[in-house]
């Protein structure tokens, strides 16, 4: 029996006996069941019964890092290595298991050492490239992600975070390219949709952007930042209508959030609901006293509320909250702007610009200071800059424009005007404020080409068609020029510019009381215009009437004391009284406004030549030509003076120039001169 016991004894524990390899299955089992805690408490048995099995080390630590033990998980991975140097799923894993804890430094180092012992397995330089875009390496992990794609063809998970180091280093392009073949391989991929979007709103293509986000909507409703995104897309697009639309949504799922009211109060603000918008970003003061930029919006609105003390108030808080809230100062600036301390504003945008070198509107800011006290070389030089950190920037464009025109770069003006009207071809002002520049320069038919252009955009514009027929008078399109104008003043009968241009053509064509009619007519619809005025004293001119004239002139100078054409007009007319004194002052000034314009140096030109100034008014032509060298109005003068001098061959080349320029009075000159 004794024996028998014994027998007893030991069989049942023979039979139910597991060996450490036994508990490493189990574990492994229950694992892929998604059991991990039971299988960690296997592979702990595992590893008391023997622990010098790397394996069991590696498969405890995947286990962990399922549960999201990452701690656990590195100390298992490094056992496993301490024992199998060359064992290289631990290698990767502990490299996933820190990237897990954002060790990226240490999860670069373990993809480095798996790398070594497996070159041509592409999840390694994948997930390298991974660690090292999260250390800010973009370049170094797109060039892993290239070798990955090499060696994983169609990894649409690949693409996609190449996608996203593109566009963490501005290459919003080839990031929207590698998204796109992610969503070509996976059409329900919200988050490649979202972040296209978002390089799409990186690159001002806000349409592009909107669509993808509403597309996120019908994927995911629930992205972070979906609504937000939008709604800033949205506004940026000029629609501050759907903007306020989106932001309403984004605050009803985040009604806590400041930053939303704070998003829908800067489009109220360009609706010009300018209550509104104060009650938006009061509320968000409300719910973040401490919020700084809320303050510093709020400074924005008022100043377009003209409450410019209130203004400073606001900007001043959000120093205080922030001292390194960099548009705080930006918009304190714009305030004393408007108040006339020029000096407090360029010492604002320069601390703007000490914080936050790369603010492009600072520069814009100081430039347009500088254009307003004539020092347009400096002002050229800080647009430059401005546009140097935002190089589609409309505003930095246009203002850069207008100041090379005024400085006397003509072609360069035009090629910003150009480059405004590309970066935002639906802003209407940009096109008529080109257009008046062609129009100035002597570019008739340009002219008329762009407000044909302008009004597929918008062939409701009415300044579209009053300047086209400005520029259709100057071709001698008497027809054209009328119906344009005539259509302007059906679409906008109260518009002061529509008659005021309208009596421009009729004064080209020689039509000087119709003209004063309309001239009159804008007046009375407008009479702070002081182009309107201008418009009546350069009527007077033309009829001879030149008293009369500087008289008109002096209006336009006191409604508008920098009115250079006012200025130039009324030193023509003062040489026709014979007032040379009077007419050296005006011309003086108007050059100390505008020392390389093209146009004060013309009609410094015509007033030298009606004194029969022959030699100083050759001189002033041969400025213009050289400021512009397509002034046909130049070549015309310059080559009647050398026709009547004797100088027929030159007077004539001359005169042909101005034909192939376009000037139409050239034609008969040269029929008089050139027999």
């Amino acid at each position: 029996m004794k024996k028998l016991l014994i027998i007893l004894f030991l069989l049942p524990v023979y039979c139910v006996a597991q060996s450490a390899g036994d508990y490493m299955t189990s574990g492994n089992t229950k694992a892929n069941m998604k059991d991990y805690k039971q299988a960690i408490l296997d592979f702990n048995r595992s590893i008391q019964m023997n622990p010098g099995i790397a394996r069991v080390y590696l498969y405890r630590a995947n286990a962990k890092s399922n549960i999201g033990d990452y701690a656990g998980a590195v100390e298992d991975f490094t056992k496993a290595l301490n024992l199998n140097p060359r064992l290289i799923d631990a290698w990767h894993y502990r490299a996933n298991a820190k990237s897990n804890l954002k060790d990226y430094a240490g999860s670069v180092a373990d993809f480095n050492k798996a790398i070594t012992l497996n070159p041509v397995k592409g999840e390694l330089y994948k997930y390298r490239a991974v660690g090292k875009a999260n250390l800010g390496d973009n370049k170094g992990a797109l060039a892993d992600f290239d070798m990955a794609e090499k060696l994983l063809p169609g990894d649409a998970d690949l693409i996609f975070y190449r996608a996203n180091s593109k566009g963490n280093m501005g290459d919003y392009q080839g990031a929207i390219t590698d998204y796109d073949a992610t969503i070509k391989m996976e059409p329900s991929n919200a988050e490649a949709w979202f972040y296209r979007a978002n390089a799409k709103a990186n690159l001002r293509d806000y349409k592009g952007a909107i669509a993808d986000y509403k597309r996120v909507i019908d994927l995911n409703p629930q992205m972070p930042e979906l609504y937000h995104y939008l709604a800033s897309a949205s506004s940026n697009a000029d629609d501050d209508k759907g903007a306020i639309e989106f932001f309403d949504k984004a605050i009803e799922q985040n009604p806590k959030r400041a930053e939303l009211f704070v998003g829908r109060a800067i489009s109220k603000n360009n609706m010009e609901d300018r209550s509104g918008a104060i009650e938006d970003l009061s509320h968000a003061i409300t719910l973040n006293p401490k919020y700084d930029e809320a303050y510093q919006n709020r400074a924005d609105v008022k100043i377009n509320m003209k409450n410019f003390t209130g203004a400073v108030a606001d900007a001043d808080t959000a120093i205080n909250l922030n001292a390194k809230n960099a548009y705080g100062y930006m918009s304190r600036a714009k305030a004393k702007i408007e108040m006339n301390d020029t000096v407090g504003a360029l010492a604002d945008f320069t601390t703007t610009l000490k914080l936050e070198p790369k603010a492009s509107y600072a520069y814009l800011g100081s430039a347009d200071i500088k254009a307003a006290q004539h020092d347009y070389a400096t002002a050229i030089a800080l647009y430059s800059k401005s546009l140097l950190y935002d190089p589609r920037n409309p505003n930095a464009l246009l203002h850069r424009a207008r100041i090379k025109m005024k400085n006397g770069d003509i072609e360069g003006s035009l090629t910003d005007y150009k480059a405004a009207i590309a970066s935002t071809p639906q802003n209407n002002d940009l096109y008529v404020d080109y257009g008046k520049a062609l129009i100035s320069s002597g570019r008739y038919t340009q002219a008329v080409q762009l407000f044909d252009d302008a009004l597929v955009v918008n062939p409701q514009n009415i300044y579209f068609y009053s300047y086209r027929g400005v520029a259709k008078s100057k071709l001698a399109d008497l027809e054209g020029a009328m119906t344009d104008h005539n259509m302007a003043i059906k679409l906008a009968p109260s518009s002061s510019d529509a008659f005021i241009n309208r009596g421009n053509s009729l004064v080209a064509l020689q039509k000087y009381d119709e003209a004063l009619i309309d001239i009159n007519k804008g007046i009375s619809l407008n009479e702070t215009n002081d182009d309107a005025y201008l418009a009546r004293a350069d009527l007077k001119l033309a009829k001879q009437e030149y008293l009369g004239a500087i008289y008109d002139y002096i209006n336009v100078l006191l409604i508008n004391q920098n009115n250079v054409k006012a200025y130039a007009g009324r030193a023509i007319a003062e040489s026709f009284t014979g007032d040379t004194l009077a007419m050296k002052k005006d011309f003086a000034m108007a050059l100390k406004l505008e020392p390389k314009s093209s146009e004060v140096y013309m009609a410094r030109a015509i007033a030298r030549i009606n004194l029969k100034n022959w030699a100083y008014a050759m001189a002033d032509l041969n400025t213009v030509i050289t400021l512009d060298p397509k002034n046909a109005a130049a070549y015309l003068n310059r080559g009647v003076i050398k026709a009547q001098r004797g100088e027929k061959t030159a007077g004539c080349a001359d005169i042909n120039k101005a034909i192939s320029l376009g000037s139409k009075d050239a034609v008969d000159k040269l029929a008089l001169y050139c027999k």
